[in-house]
């Protein structure tokens, strides 16, 4: 404790003890004059606190006080009354403390202290104010960031400086986009110099479309906030178009063949990378790269082996937008996307559907009347049928090879039934669960499908079903050869009330991959 402090404190103390029995009526001319003691040799104000230090100090007087007065005094020597007190519990001493609403020219405190003998003794502290200061000030450069892909360019740094009257206390960056803002790193509580009363930020912040703008939030030791933000424009051109020449690619065992691609880039492109896609297997066959071209007919070769199921291209333009796209490769394999195969109702042909039989060929992978299929098995010796369908009251649809129980069901217009067929295809089938359709291919079919367990002449189906087939040795086709087929979807004819109409009019929709010999 300071030690005049202590020293008054308990001058108080000693006062207010012995009051009643110290006061004298009588006065003493030669008593001593009023002593004043201050509290502090100094006091200093700040004008952004709510408290500040009030004025203390210990009046005595031996010949007992008349009056105690407060003044405060201004820079330029105005007297500025405070407090005067004439009335007291003691007059040989009295303790002020008293609180001033300070103001920024204020100069110094001075007491004036009068005793019953008319002596007057003034005494005075200078007074230091720290006037009010402004919140800190944050100002960026450039005042709004913005970039165009369409022109590009360099891209502008985050640059601002933040400076303060006073002390500063914390810092927080937030990065505002479309769905909201979030802290930009974390809370900067201190710089390099004391008092802390500047900061510079230089970041090169990677801005997007999202991307609406960059607030700053920076507050002094009085909790003092000033928040500032910069605006974020990033305006986006929409990344390359990429479209292939051929929707499919078809192609024979390691032929060297053309990739024909169409490229259309805002920005431009910059780089063409092609790959070969054999199941899940990536294989990078060429980069080339481009001084930003707008448009591109890209053209490049690359071999097709018994393996490769697609062709990817990744297609990077000026800014940095990529562009993936891919397409099918059909490699040395007879492909049907999609054909209809009719039930036991289209042996020959009909006016609602022209193009559908029941008997389909995989030597011409379509489906063909049946009295076509009878008369050529009886003078090739071959049949031009592998794969019929068949609905059981649409309960069970079933995949039937020709030589199967039904084959007295599906009779020419002259009477002869598949019973009468010259020559016996003898198609097996079996249903594979762990064979992805759509990008098998002739190697991974040759792998994958066991021809020994292809043993059933019948097999149910449903849609979604992966179904292996093994021709017989009388097909048209060739005899023991492997290929898939999936089922797509099944028509079944119904009435207006969605009862079944006529079973044998029920078609099923299927694609098939059928690897050469």
């Amino acid at each position: 404790m300071n030690k005049r402090l202590f020293t008054i404190l308990a001058g108080i103390f000693a006062v207010l003890s012995f009051a009643a029995c110290n006061d004298d009526d009588g006065i003493d001319p030669s008593s001593a004059e009023p002593t004043i003691t201050y509290a502090y040799d100094a006091l200093e104000a700040d004008l952004n606190k709510v408290d500040n230090l009030p004025v203390v100090a210990v009046v005595k007087s031996e010949a007992g006080l008349q009056s105690v007065t407060l003044d405060i005094l201004t820079a330029d020597n105005e007297r500025v009354p405070v407090k005067t007190v004439t009335e007291f519990f003691n007059r040989k001493s009295y303790s002020l403390s008293e609180k001033v609403n300070w103001e920024a020219d204020y100069s110094e405190a001075v007491i004036t202290a009068v005793d019953l003998l008319g002596r007057t003794v003034t005494e005075s502290i200078p007074v230091s104010i720290i006037d009010v200061v402004a919140p800190p000030a944050i100002v960026f450069t450039p005042e709004s960031w913005s970039y165009d892909e369409t022109v590009g360019g360099e891209k502008a740094r985050t640059h601002f400086v933040v400076t303060s009257a006073s002390a500063l206390k914390s810092i927080e960056m937030y990065r505002v986009t479309t769905e909201g803002q979030t802290q930009y790193g974390g809370t900067v509580t201190g710089g390099d110099t004391d008092p802390w009363t500047t900061y510079t930020f230089d970041e090169m912040i990677q801005y997007g479309e999202t991307d609406k703008g960059f607030k700053v939030k920076a507050t002094d030791i009085y909790d003092q906030v000033r928040i500032a933000s910069m605006t974020v424009s990033y305006k986006t051109v929409p990344p390359p178009t990429v479209t292939f020449a051929d929707a499919m690619i078809f192609a024979d065992k390691d032929e060297k063949k053309a990739v024909n691609i169409d490229i259309e880039s805002l920005a431009g492109v910059v780089q063409v990378e092609l790959f070969r896609l054999e199941g899940k297997t990536e294989t990078s066959v060429g980069t080339k790269t481009y001084d930003k071209l707008h448009t591109l007919n890209y053209a490049e070769e690359m071999v097709f082996t018994n393996a490769t199921s697609g062709v990817k291209v990744i297609v990077t333009d000026n800014v940095g937008r990529t562009t993936t796209a891919t397409t099918k490769a059909i490699v040395n394999m007879d492909y049907l996307e999609s054909v209809e195969i009719g039930g036991i109702g289209y042996t020959s042909a009909k006016a609602s559907r022209p193009d559908v039989y029941s008997l389909f060929s995989l030597k011409y992978m379509k489906t063909l009347p049946m009295l076509d299929v009878l008369d050529a098995a009886e003078v090739n010796g071959v049949a031009d049928v592998d794969i019929c369908y068949y609905n059981m009251s649409n309960v069970t649809h079933r995949i039937y090879s020709p030589d199967g129980e039904k084959a007295g069901e599906y009779k020419a217009p002259d009477g002869r039934t598949l019973k009468d067929l010259a020559a016996k295809p003898l198609t097996r089938f079996q249903v594979l669960t762990n064979v992805d359709f759509e990008s098998a291919t002739a190697a991974s079919i040759a792998n994958d499908v066991i021809a020994s367990q292809l043993t059933l002449s019948r097999i149910d189906s449903k849609v979604g079903d992966v179904i292996a087939f093994k021709t017989g040795s009388k097909s048209s086709a060739g005899g023991n050869r492997i290929g898939l087929m999936k089922i797509l979807s099944i028509y079944e004819e119904t009435t207006e009330s969605g009862g079944a109409k006529n079973t044998n009019l029920s078609t099923v929709t299927v694609s098939i991959k059928f690897p050469k010999e």
